[in-house]
């Protein structure tokens, strides 16, 4: 049995663009259960005013008493914790964030570009791919515009399972505009990486689409 393929190269991603659609949905379902949480919850807490003190100070004091619980609720189960659920999203998920460097993207020795972690787990084979690098406008929802570098690895050999082609971005520089790499419009669909990871990983990616094919390597 050949042994598993070293790592030539490994990195951690810099941003993993959500989708806005999903991002407004998740945004929407917090609120929603939230609300709805606090509106059972005032309902069930609403006090009981017993037909002896009705008509009496004690019915008053109760009334009050159960106005600032529902006002309590409504503030916390129906404002804070859906609120403070949003914001924690959005900080897991910034520019180097804890959501994205969960998401690791390396190139093995066997041939390999792979994209595992937070959900992934995609690989190409190298040898043989066709590799090219694009300048792509993106527009990212909340998260603004921007230009992005972006390699694009298309498998010449597809595997069950694996996807034809994996994608990575990085933020572009001024520099890059010099490349005469092709500017489309697009949408923040790829894993973004720290600029100097990115370069480091396109230089693997191309060294091992052409190297020569040694079988006793692969898994």
């Amino acid at each position: 049995m050949p042994a598993a393929p070293s790592v030539d190269v490994a990195v951690r991603a810099e941003l993993d663009v959500p989708g806005e659609t999903s991002r407004q949905a998740r945004v929407f379902s917090i609120w929603f259960i939230a609300l709805g949480l606090a509106v059972v919850l005032a309902a069930a807490l609403r006090p009981r005013i017993p037909e002896e003190v009705r008509g009496t100070a004690r019915q008053g004091e109760l009334e009050r008493g159960g106005r600032t619980t529902r006002i309590a609720i409504a503030l916390t189960v129906g404002l804070a914790v859906p609120g403070a659920l949003t914001l924690l999203g959005t900080w897991r998920r910034r520019r180097g964030g804890p959501h994205a460097r969960g998401i690791v993207v390396d190139v093995t020795s066997g041939g390999e570009l792979r994209l595992w972690g937070r959900g992934y787990g995609q690989r190409v084979e190298l040898r043989g791919a066709e590799i090219g690098e694009r300048l792509v406008e993106i527009y990212c929802g909340r998260l603004g515009a921007w230009r992005e570098r972006r390699l694009t690895v298309r498998a010449s050999v597809v595997r069950p399972f694996s996807p034809p082609v994996l994608e990575l971005g990085t933020l572009a520089l001024e520099e890059d505009a010099e490349l005469d790499m092709p500017l489309i419009g697009g949408e923040g669909d790829c894993i973004e990486l720290a600029r100097a990871d990115y370069l480091r990983v396109a230089k693997a990616v191309r060294e091992r689409a052409a190297a020569p094919d040694r079988g006793g390597e692969r898994t």
